[in-house]
């Protein structure tokens, strides 16, 4: 087989071979011609994606837009939302049907977001905020594209108009999810309402000021609606004190399933919310988040009856485990021995083990994912300085 340099040679003038080649016998490499030195940079993928002019890319990606929402559209517009119709492109053998109208249809993006009943109530209904007409889109791509160029698209009304569009298109996509997997149906109200919800939380975090009327009408609906809306309103989840003279025991697991490692970390509290002490592990040859919380809740029990703990409330975020534990669901058979000594470890220690959001589990959540860069077993006393600011999850007294 011929080198590169011998083909070049053979097709190529020799005069021009020598403005650029030197035979000095070291090996062809390879270069990167987007840069002008030849090596690889992902800036420079970038460039070659999304020019620096092209205003719907940085429409797309701004501070005051979830990830998720971009994330959304980015793949819209590559076309690699994994609806039916994209599925089917793949090879994959498959029969569609939407959820998203009362008679379905095959499913597309193109018929999911912008064509379908359900899509044709939501873009009716946000039309006279958005300027927009759903039934003028006639390929998703071009659509979503026009829509993040528009030049009209300024300030403050601009940055609240983009963000409608990406979260209704994201709440559709959620919906639709709900539908498809979780066996709810879809609503346009629903996604209207979450669709405000998640505006009206972008005004209030980054401050909007000069809200456009028509956007601050949407904001403020009928009172119904917006009794609705705050039943569905989030609230800051935090780690609740236990009652006086109660400890408070708190596990977490971290598992990374590219690498193979995990890690558990926890913490028990007074009812004033003081360390008692916590602790973190890396674990090995484990295979899943399970068996991660396992382990975490397994050593924090150990520590508890190690130092004499007689009594103590616990609490998880993981709802798996608290199953596996109270025996509504079967135990795997690579966790059957470690469930069998929590059993153990909770009658000892009369442990009453709780679910909780993350929210209020963020001290053994940290913990844990700091446990992978311990070599050893790391157990705090309260005069240790542990690495995490733990009184800052106190909740209410």
């Amino acid at each position: 087989m011929n080198t590169p340099i011998e083909t070049a040679t053979r097709y190529c003038p020799r005069h021009l071979l020598s403005q650029f080649l030197t035979s000095n016998g070291t090996k062809d490499t390879w270069i990167w011609c987007p840069t002008t030195n030849g090596k690889f940079s992902t800036k420079s993928v970038c460039s070659l994606l999304a020019p620096a002019n092209s205003q719907q890319w940085a429409a797309l990606w701004s501070p005051h837009i979830p990830l998720k929402w971009s994330v959304l559209l980015w793949r819209l517009i590559l076309n690699s939302i994994p609806v039916d119709e994209t599925v089917k492109e793949k090879g994959v053998p498959l029969a569609s049907k939407c959820s998203c109208c009362p008679q379905p249809q095959e499913e597309s993006s193109l018929h999911l977001f912008f064509r379908s009943d359900t899509a044709d109530q939501v873009w009716s209904e946000l039309s006279h905020l958005l300027h927009f007409s759903n039934r003028e889109v006639s390929a998703v791509t071009y659509g979503v594209t026009a829509f993040l160029a528009r030049s009209e698209i300024i300030a403050t009304s601009g940055r609240l108009v983009r963000c409608t569009f990406m979260a209704a298109l994201w709440e559709i996509w959620c919906s639709r999810n709900k539908a498809r997997f979780q066996d709810q149906g879809m609503t346009a109200k629903h996604i209207i309402n979450r669709t405000m919800l998640s505006i009206r939380a972008i005004c209030i975090s980054f401050k909007f000021q000069k809200v456009p009327q028509p956007c601050l009408a949407a904001l403020h609906q009928t009172e119904h609606d917006m009794e609705e809306l705050k039943s569905r309103t989030p609230t800051i989840v935090q780690w609740i004190t236990p009652p006086s003279g109660r400890l408070k025991l708190n596990v977490d697991g971290a598992f990374m399933r590219t690498s193979g490692t995990a890690g558990g970390g926890g913490i028990l509290r007074d009812h004033e919310g003081n360390m008692c002490w916590a602790f973190a592990r890396a674990y090995h040859d484990l295979n899943s988040s399970l068996a991660a919380e396992a382990m975490a809740l397994n050593d924090g029990l150990s520590i508890c009856c190690s130092k004499g703990v007689s009594e103590v409330l616990v609490e998880t975020d993981s709802l798996n485990l608290l199953q596996l534990v109270t025996k509504q669901i079967s135990s795997q058979w690579d966790l059957t021995c470690i469930m069998h000594d929590i059993a153990a470890k909770s009658l000892n220690l009369k442990a009453e083990i709780a679910h909780v959001p993350r929210g209020a589990n963020r001290v053994a959540d940290c913990l844990a994912s700091s446990a992978m860069s311990y070599p050893r077993f790391v157990i705090w006393s309260p005069r240790a300085t542990c690495p995490l600011l733990y009184h800052l999850d106190k909740g209410p007294q």
